[in-house]
């Protein structure tokens, strides 16, 4: 899901900038809150919190696989020399 963020300015002081999803934007993304024209702060903190909790899992997936990944490598790298090193045997041995 996508939510875009824009930056504005209030009309009653326009040289302040604020940056943020539309209350429609946020709430046809998310589904909660009021209403779709504000936003509450705790339903914006409980996004917020999922969010962080939905990209952690992910991270600790990807390092997880990562790990995977490494052992495979190093089992690789030690079949490798293994091999080269009975190469070096052979050749020696001729």
């Amino acid at each position: 899901m996508e939510t875009p963020v824009y930056t504005w300015a209030y009309q009653d002081d326009p040289t302040v900038r604020h940056i943020g999803p539309t209350a429609q934007d946020f709430h046809a993304s998310f589904a909660v809150g009021a209403n779709d024209t504000s936003i509450s702060t705790i339903d914006r903190d409980g996004v917020a919190l999922a969010s962080i909790q939905a990209l952690h899992a992910m991270l600790e997936e990807r390092d997880a696989r990562i790990a995977d990944h490494e052992a495979t490598i190093a089992a690789q790298s030690s079949a490798l020399e293994a091999l080269e090193a009975r190469i070096a045997a052979l050749e020696t041995a001729d």
